[in-house]
């Protein structure tokens, strides 16, 4: 999910059809079959991880979904993986019962630029009700092939501050935000315009899970054929997450978690150089933030 200028900034002609433009997608848009390939087949790229979705598979399977349609580039997939398995150890802890308590009886859960995530569907909706939210053709897509269920809304939105059918169905409390594979494809004031709105979206503050990435590490993942075939750029950075808490009133550093650490070391060779170049701090994370009551 972006906004229309990042999602079809392309002046040139989109390629010959494929799987991603059958379905409908286009620009950024057209991302969201990556993670979707990687967690599919993560029991292949990294099966000592012990990550496991069902129904990703299930969705892979029923959109015949093939490398062929998201490139070879195993690290970004790898880099999917662990993504996904630190956000949903990162959200479970936040829904924990004894976490959760002090906020309701349920949370709610805001996944901004859902795409074919599985969140709801692997974590339930037994200690949270969800708000999943994308653009309106990548809402269709999900409307047909990960139906709403009690407990799960969809709702359209586009980022950095078109969000209002949000507002409107975000119940009082504090609420978690997800923002997943989203924020590199916006320009910094975007980011900062997307943190601010969620800001004022939670008056009694929030949590915010987000991924994010160092500078050196993005300048290379452009090396990678799926997203070079897709023609999509990167655009946001950060070589230090604490900068997070100055981009948005009230809002908080809390916790990291260090992506690659969950990736075998010999399959991190695209690292080596990022890595001299980031001079020790993470290339790619999952950070909690947390947004302050007003």
């Amino acid at each position: 999910m972006a906004d229309s200028s990042a999602n079809r900034e392309s002046g040139t002609p989109d390629p010959a059809p494929t799987l991603a433009s059958d379905l409908g997608l286009q620009g950024v848009s057209r991302t969201l079959l990556i993670p979707l390939y990687a967690r599919a087949h993560a029991a292949t790229l990294m099966p000592r991880l012990g990550y496991d979705d069902p129904f990703a598979r299930a969705l892979a399977e029923t959109l015949r979904l093939t490398v062929a349609d998201v490139g070879r580039d195993r690290f970004t997939m790898r880099l999917c993986i662990a993504r996904s398995a630190a956000l949903q150890e990162a959200l479970s802890a936040l829904l924990a019962p004894e976490r959760s308590a002090a906020h309701g009886p349920k949370r709610m859960v805001v996944v901004l630029a859902c795409g074919l995530d599985t969140l709801p569907q692997r974590l339930g909706s037994g200690l949270a009700d969800w708000i999943c939210a994308d653009l309106p053709e990548v809402m269709a897509l999900r409307d047909r092939l990960l139906p709403p269920v009690p407990g799960v809304i969809h709702v359209p939105a586009v980022l950095p501050d078109h969000l209002d059918d949000v507002a409107a169905r975000l119940a009082t409390g504090r609420p978690v935000f997800v923002l997943e594979g989203v924020l590199p494809y916006l320009s910094p004031d975007q980011v900062v315009q997307a943190l601010s709105a969620l800001s004022a979206l939670a008056p009694r503050g929030a949590d915010v899970l987000v991924d994010g990435y160092h500078p050196a590490l993005l300048a290379f993942a452009r090396l990678g054929d799926g997203f070079r075939r897709m023609r999509v750029r990167f655009r946001f950075g950060l070589a230090n997450t604490r900068d997070y808490a100055r981009l948005a009133p009230r809002l908080r550093h809390r916790r990291v978690w260090d992506l690659l650490a969950r990736i075998p070391l010999g399959n991190r060779k695209r690292c080596i150089l990022p890595a001299v170049v980031a001079a020790g701090r993470p290339l790619a994370t999952v950070v909690q933030l947390e947004v302050l009551p007003t």
